[in-house]
């Protein structure tokens, strides 16, 4: 098996960190950032194949130096891994100003900061996959989930403009779109508006208990997660977008469905607006 060198964002805990045991498993070279390195598991940080770097995503010279410090120690990046984000729940009019900036600001910013710096350095190999993390709220709205539903989406934009851009220089692009996994996603990767609006409770409301009832129950092994966005790297054409989970692959269909529906039943006024 080809040793890579992998560099993966927010990666001291959940899915990240599950990805992280995995790729050592395989004897694979990993880079990985974290906020606070005292967090990440010591007997992890001693493997001779992680390096582990305190990283603030937001701050573009920090982040830049990190990438050359990694270019200068490994030579070149083959995987990116954009993990780096957390959830958000809160209605639309309860989300704050500063609430919304932070959450595009990880979510958003970070993944768009990370790869720009990094392109660089694949471009000039003509190699390299770039893996953003988004999800199956990036494909469809819920209450309560506006905010997370608008960085992911961003995510989508983002990730498939990429590919078009970068497609006929040698680097792949592939978005990931699970459904829930059963991480601590819904524990400490989770935050909530500070102002709650009872006019919201049957929508938002709804959405606060359903995903405080969910943590722990979540249907999908974060460790065939892992296991599947390994996989994919060892393809000569991986696929631009990934659903991951029964759960993913049900709402996306349906949500086809309805779209499809929708346009058919306004084609009449669609098609009337031609010189």
């Amino acid at each position: 098996m080809e040793i890579k060198v992998w560099l993966i964002t927010g990666a001291s805990q959940g899915l990240g960190l599950a990805m992280v045991k995995y790729l050592l498993g395989k004897g694979q070279k990993v880079i990985v950032t974290t906020r606070d390195k005292s967090r990440f598991e010591l007997t992890l940080a001693e493997n001779p194949n992680l390096e582990v770097y305190e990283l603030d995503l937001t701050n573009e010279e920090g982040v830049k130096n990190t990438i050359v410090d990694v270019i200068v120690k490994n030579k070149h990046i083959d995987v990116l891994i954009n993990n780096a984000g957390y959830g958000f729940v809160g209605g639309i009019e309860e989300t704050s100003a500063k609430e919304a900036e932070q959450a595009i600001a990880v979510n958003v910013h970070a993944t768009l900061r990370m790869t720009r710096l990094v392109l660089p350095y694949m471009r000039k190999r003509k190699s390299g996959h770039v893996i953003n993390l988004s999800s199956i709220a990036g494909l469809i709205g819920s209450p309560g989930w506006g905010i997370y539903n608008a960085s992911k989406f961003a995510i989508e934009g983002l990730s498939e403009a990429l590919y078009c851009e970068v497609v006929d220089l040698g680097i792949k692009v592939t978005m990931i779109e699970p459904g829930a996994v059963r991480t601590n996603f819904l524990a400490s990767s989770l935050k909530s508006s500070e102002l709650v609006i009872e006019a919201y409770a049957d929508t938002v409301g709804k959405r606060r208990t359903t995903l405080s009832g969910n943590n722990g129950k979540q249907p999908n092994d974060p460790e065939k997660v892992v296991a599947a966005i390994f996989n994919i790297t060892q393809m000569d054409s991986p696929p631009l977008r990934l659903l991951l989970g029964k759960d993913a692959y049900d709402r996306a269909l349906q949500d086809l469905e309805k779209r499809k529906a929708d346009f058919e039943a306004m084609k009449e006024v669609t098609l009337s607006t031609g010189f």
